[in-house]
């Protein structure tokens, strides 16, 4: 993850890895889309106006894809940071990025819900997860947290396996058997949890090329085929959607065109964000900055949507309404996105500079060692 942007590499997977802070801001800015965004082109009686507001309804909402495109980039990262430290060390460093946060946005949501102790106790627990209701609140931060715990066992035998691909192929099957043998067996729900293991396999496999030894030369059919793997998941996804479409599992739950989605447009973007920065330099690092800077927070953009924007999101629309922007959803749309952006930036400098406090006095005492 720490390649220079200056080294020239053909191997998709390491542009991938390099831009990786990048494409998870993309990802941010797609759950604000599908959690937030107003509609900006109204419906029409003409057909070219009504194209685009279909096709704007569409990005909306195929863009909860942004998921699986942080489940993907996460695996992929903890390939790297498994190896920096001691095992101890590991699961310190992943539950102190993430759970300091999640806990923060439960103790806001205590009390504007007004939750009882034993309810903000059952989310912080993650009982309510796991017994209640995957979605009762923040399902997110529950499923990764579940990766992170199970994540050293897996990759541990992933690295004795000689074949890598075939290895995280069987891995995938066996989680499709068991999904389809407990079917009917345990709460609908769940599935949207363990419906993303294949993508999190996916990335740890990915994690794996971007540091291989084996030269891994992208050509022009490689980026050729993405596309089309790319559009073969949006026609998946609208078939799935909107025409009631079904394969393999009942209801499908979207993980064929999640998967398709999410691992052909991560590629794509990494490899546009390298032409970029070689062709246009001052656009393409500006491009990586920007997208970075929302990358580096995406855990608390993703918070700030379910603490504060989805439960005061109609409250905050009329108040904006009574400002004058009535009849006016793009500047609505930007306002929202900003406050958001903003109270995210604020926090994740807060629980920032809360753990360099924290480990000041084992630092010191590491110096002095």
């Amino acid at each position: 993850m720490n390649e220079k942007n200056n080294e020239i590499t053909t191997n998709g997977f390491v542009l991938l890895s390099r831009y990786r802070g990048a494409v998870m801001g993309m990802a941010a800015i797609m759950i604000f889309v599908f959690h937030a965004w107003l509609s900006v082109i109204p419906e029409s009686p003409v057909s070219v106006i009504s194209f685009f507001h279909n096709a704007e309804y569409f990005i909306r909402k195929v863009s909860y894809f942004g998921v699986d495109i942080f489940m993907l980039l996460s695996g992929m990262g903890l390939t790297y940071s498994i190896k920096k430290d001691s095992l101890p060390k590991f699961y310190y460093r992943r539950l102190r990025r993430v759970y300091l946060p999640f806990l923060v946005s439960l103790t806001a949501s205590a009390f504007i819900c007004k939750w009882s102790f034993l309810t903000f106790l059952g989310h912080a627990s993650c009982y309510t997860f796991y017994a209640v209701d995957v979605n009762a609140y923040c399902w997110f931060v529950p499923a990764i947290i579940t990766f992170y715990i199970f994540f050293p066992l897996y990759f541990k035998a992933f690295g004795k396996a000689k074949n890598k691909l075939l290895f995280t192929a069987l891995a995938i099957l066996i989680w499709l058997a068991l999904t389809l043998f407990l079917y009917g067996k345990i709460r609908f729900d769940l599935f949207g949890f363990t419906n993303r293991i294949p993508v999190f396999l996916i990335g740890i496999y990915f994690g794996h090329l971007a540091q291989s030894e084996k030269q891994i030369v992208f050509k022009a059919w490689h980026y050729l085929l993405l596309l089309v793997t790319l559009a073969a998941g949006l026609i998946f996804y609208y078939a799935y959607v909107f025409l009631g479409f079904e394969f393999i599992l009942p209801d499908g739950k979207l993980f064929i065109p999640n998967i398709l989605m999410s691992a052909s447009l991560s590629l794509l973007v990494a490899k546009l964000l390298d032409i970029l920065v070689s062709r246009v330099p001052v656009l393409g690092k500006a491009l990586n900055k920007i997208l970075g800077f929302w990358g580096a927070m995406s855990l608390e953009m993703y918070l700030v949507y379910i603490c504060l924007l989805i439960p005061f999101f109609g409250r905050f629309v009329i108040a904006l309404v009574d400002l004058g922007l009535k009849n006016q959803p793009l500047p609505v749309n930007l306002i929202v996105f900003f406050v958001s952006s903003t109270i995210a930036w604020i926090a994740s400098l807060a629980f920032k500079y809360f753990w360099k406090l924290v480990e000041l006095p084992f630092r010191r005492k590491q110096t002095q060692a």
